[in-house]
């Protein structure tokens, strides 16, 4: 995946930055500035990769990383075979022991993966098709899936963090609260638990390579503002952008470095096709219309993102399209859904609602562009005589209500993201009978026969011809259809303060998500 010129920028390749000479020294405390307090410790109960997952992956480890380039990195698994296409075979490292002491065994793995890719696990909605993990060998685990999933073997990686059965097992009623974090065999453990953050201590019997930093501090500091004015006074060492269009502001902070990447996240409008007024194909066409995604861009993300032409990027559909080009062609033929009042008007009038209605739109305080979208689709909206009340919430919120399937109406959708170099993930799970309900994603409750019949080819592995052709069945349902408005994909910024790089030269969302983030961490010295 290519870099921006501002991550390029940041790191050489003689271990220098600029001029601050990398060191491989310790860091006695690193402080990360977070959007949102930690809605759990459990990350297949509290599934949100970036607040939970940055954190709880250094605690509880996965079995394997996955970089942006779809390479592997070993982790708890030495070795990985895939004997059939329905079917995955771990083999786990030797000598590897919980932060309690206790081996790490099969049973463990099993259990881990039962735990987070079975419902009423959130994680479960991006592991698709899971049948069963069962022991199969002193340090062996079988993992069977109901059909031969393409991205399976991607998403138990991505999904699944290992904890202790026994500890799990004996708190079922309170597992990834305060009183019953997961004990994890990761090179940190959770000291001090609180409102205002979490502080993680090295361990010092950790069986891998130790991370630099002894002592790690996530301060919740929300506001963007203050967590600039943190990162100028050095309380805090790092940040994830969540308003990426400050970007300027924080390269102007003395001595920060701002690292970025393309994301692969979708940002988009669902409507709920099962109720009024959104069961109107001229409503939800109407609304297609109505958003001016250049003017969003711009607004929402300060240019730091790339419109969306289809629910998928470019990167998820090249491999079984046959190539890029391929790809793009079949992207660039899709309904023009491009911002236009007088079609919006035009498509309104046609409908059942002639005359307007009343939504609301709920935007997340955590997640700025958010907001930017819900107040210019309220403005563009009213020329349309639609009423749409503006309401804010908080991230834990909105995500309790995407795990109970409460997200009704019109959505802003956020926070999806094409992790795979397959479209059965995230796609396969946004669309279909199947997937409509508590931990399932298909927000806009959306389905044709088209899509049912489409649906089990892309989900299950088989000739790239095949795939391909479901894929387009789908992508062209949904953008005829207007179920989902894809809306941009905007890059992950995230800003390093003085003294500190990341020695990659960026952080990826998959980075941050699996705990590579902090194992590319190093002090500087001027």
């Amino acid at each position: 995946m290519a870099l921006s010129a501002t991550a390029c920028a940041g790191a050489g390749t003689d271990g220098e930055t600029g001029k601050a000479k990398v060191t491989d020294t310790d860091i006695a405390s690193f402080t990360v500035a977070m959007p949102s307090q930690m809605p759990g410790f459990d990350r297949a109960l509290s599934a949100q990769p970036y607040v939970t997952g940055s954190v709880m992956s250094l605690v509880t480890e996965p079995l394997e990383r996955v970089g942006d380039d779809g390479n592997y990195t070993p982790v708890l698994a030495e070795k990985v075979t895939q004997p059939d296409a329905a079917t995955l075979v771990y083999t786990l490292r030797e000598g590897v022991k919980f932060s309690d002491g206790q081996d790490l065994t099969a049973e463990d793995v099993a259990w881990s993966i039962t735990h987070t890719a079975a419902p009423p696990a959130q994680t479960s909605a991006s592991v698709r098709g899971f049948k069963s993990a069962s022991v199969s060998g002193p340090r062996e685990v079988t993992v069977k899936f109901s059909y031969g999933a393409p991205a399976a073997r991607e998403t138990i990686a991505n999904a699944t963090l290992i904890q202790e059965k026994a500890f799990a097992t004996a708190h079922k009623s309170d597992l990834g609260t305060t009183k019953a974090i997961p004990v994890g065999t990761g090179p940190y453990q959770v000291q001090s638990p609180s409102a205002s953050g979490v502080v993680l201590e090295r361990r010092k019997s950790y069986w891998g390579t130790k991370p630099k930093a002894r002592t790690l501090n996530f301060k919740t500091i929300p506001d963007d503002n203050s967590a600039q004015l943190a990162m100028r006074s050095g309380e805090v060492n790092m940040r994830r952008l969540t308003n990426v269009k400050t970007a300027g502001q924080w390269r102007g902070i003395d001595g920060t470095t701002v690292v970025s990447a393309p994301s692969g996240s979708l940002n988009f409008l669902a409507m709920d096709v099962t109720k009024a007024p959104f069961d109107d194909i001229h409503v939800r066409q109407a609304i297609s219309h109505s958003v001016d995604v250049p003017g969003v861009i711009k607004a929402a993300w300060g240019g730091e993102a790339t419109a969306l032409r289809g629910l998928l990027p470019l990167s998820s559909l090249s491999d079984v399209a046959g190539g890029r080009k391929t790809a793009q062609s079949y992207l660039d033929s899709l309904p023009d859904h491009t911002f236009d009042l007088g079609k919006a008007k035009a498509e309104l009038a046609k409908s059942a609602h002639p005359d307007g209605f009343s939504t609301t739109v709920q935007y997340v305080n955590e997640v700025p562009s958010t907001k930017v979208l819900a107040l210019s689709l309220q403005e563009n909206l009213k020329q349309l005589r639609i009423d749409v009340k503006v309401k804010a919430t908080t991230l834990n919120a909105w995500s309790a209500q995407f795990y109970q399937h409460k997200l009704t109406g019109l959505t802003l959708g956020f926070g999806f993201t094409a992790d795979t170099h397959d479209p059965s993930n995230p796609l396969g799970a946004m669309v279909g009978k199947e997937n409509i309900g508590p931990q399932k994603a298909n927000l806009a409750n959306f389905t044709t026969p088209q899509v049912e019949k489409a649906l089990p080819v892309l989900s299950a592995a088989g000739a790239d011809a095949a795939r391909w052709k479901a894929t387009t069945t789908i992508l062209s349902q949904i953008a005829e259809q207007a179920a989902y408005v894809p809306l941009a994909s905007e890059d992950v910024l995230v800003a390093f303060g003085k003294g500190y790089v990341s020695v990659t030269g960026k952080a990826t969302t998959a980075d941050i998500g699996n705990g590579a983030w902090l194992l590319n961490i190093r002090a500087t010295q001027q």
